[in-house]
């Protein structure tokens, strides 16, 4: 009994890591995080790698503990925030796989060149933490009853910017290998994941409301 319980929350916890570094895919931030920081010395770099993944990790963790109260102030209900998420993850999916999701519009980019200080805008959010990471946070968090899923929640948020921050210190050497073709190759790959994902959300939502329209329309 033991063993299965160790193996269920194991595939919670793998499941959740997934699910949120297809969200965040970090290797479709090397391109634009290799323009902004070229200028850096090679420790610089690393400070923001370093100070930027942590910046995420705190806001990705807030999110998950405060998150879903939050909507619930609002009256929004776990199954409405699902099939709202579901939608957003479908949509970045469907973009991500035809290429043309861009994390920062190019306004935001140019004024970054700009800045000293890349690490908070647009680093950490939106191009690590930004408007899907922080839904997919959320719905995770729905789906987490109780302390030992919320920490397993927490786990999966800061093995996923471990991975980002190796990805982005790899950047150069990651560029070098795959080239613009191969990191387009993987963000299809997830893009089509990510779109897998958020249809699963949705039918999650509506397997859960459908119940209670019935009974509201006494069917």
């Amino acid at each position: 009994m033991q063993l299965e319980t160790f193996h269920t929350e194991l595939a919670n916890l793998t499941g959740a890591f997934v699910t949120l570094l297809v969200m965040i895919d970090p290797l479709t931030t090397v391109p634009v995080y290799m323009t902004l920081t070229d200028r850096f010395s090679e420790e610089h770099r690393r400070g923001i790698c370093r100070k930027a993944t942590l910046i995420a990790l705190i806001v990705l963790t807030v999110v998950a503990l405060v998150g879903i109260k939050l909507f619930a102030l609002f009256g929004i209900t776990m199954p409405a925030f699902q099939i709202a998420g579901g939608i957003l993850l479908l949509m970045v999916g469907i973009s991500q796989v035809n290429e043309v999701r861009s994390k920062v519009n190019r306004s935001e980019q140019d004024e970054s060149y700009d800045r000293d200080d890349i690490t908070v805008f647009p680093l950490a959010t939106p191009l690590l933490a930004g408007p899907g990471a922080i839904s997919t946070v959320i719905l995770l968090a729905t789906k987490a009853n109780g302390w030992l899923r919320i920490t397993e929640l927490i786990i999966a948020i800061a093995a996923c910017m471990l991975t980002a921050y190796a990805t982005l210190r790899a950047a150069k050497y990651l560029f070098r290998l795959l080239g613009t073709t191969g990191l387009n190759l993987f963000s299809r790959i997830m893009g089509l994941m990510l779109t897998a994902i958020g249809v699963q959300f949705v039918i999650n939502g509506m397997r859960d409301v459908l119940p209670l329209l019935a009974v509201a329309g006494g069917l």
